[in-house]
């Protein structure tokens, strides 16, 4: 049976979460696997030269192992496991799904807040926290984004949640009430 995305990236990103709890080493390989995240964003030609079949595997071995040079031992396994069992391809679904354990573990939320106008840190913050009051974490990481086709008032969502709180979604309900 060929295993789709997602289950690769759960089944690698829990065993590599469990290992990381396990050897006290969380927050750590929380940072490393951020840089190289962010160094598959910056360069995505690299992915290309790990999984081409047109370049040598030991080339490729060669490239892994100065990849891994600074990094800790559990990132440098991780990295030789995947490039053996040919799911290096994988890697940046196996760090997003460790990003989401990790962030599950530390009960922190990560929501988009649509607004009419931009917020100030001040509302920003304010509203961060009733929403980790209202879904029951520790912390909400907020990204804005602004949308003047709301009018007014706040749109919320997160993985399970949604609160619409717009003029546009009150306008419409109005409407559909006359309409009755």
């Amino acid at each position: 049976m060929k295993l789709n995305k997602t289950m690769i990236a759960h089944r690698y990103g829990s065993a590599l979460f469990e290992l990381a709890l396990e050897k006290d080493e969380r927050q750590d390989l929380k940072t490393e696997l951020a840089e190289l995240k962010q160094v598959l964003v910056d360069e995505p030609k690299m992915m290309l030269l790990l999984t081409s079949k047109q370049i040598a595997r030991t080339d490729k071995q060669k490239f892994i192992r100065t990849l891994g040079d600074s990094a800790s031992e559990t990132l440098k396994n991780l990295l030789d496991m995947l490039f053996d069992y040919n799911r290096i391809g994988d890697l940046a679904v196996i760090i997003d799904e460790y990003n989401r354990l990790n962030d599950e573990y530390e009960k922190t939320v990560k929501a988009t807040v649509t607004t009419a106008i931009p917020l100030d840190s001040e509302q920003k913050a304010k509203l961060a926290d009733s929403f980790a009051r209202i879904v029951g974490a520790n912390k909400v990481i907020l990204e804005e984004k602004v949308d003047s086709d709301i009018i007014g008032g706040v749109i919320l969502r997160s993985n399970d949640y949604i609160y619409d709180g717009s003029l546009k979604l009150r306008f419409a309900q109005i409407k559909r009430m006359l309409l009755k």
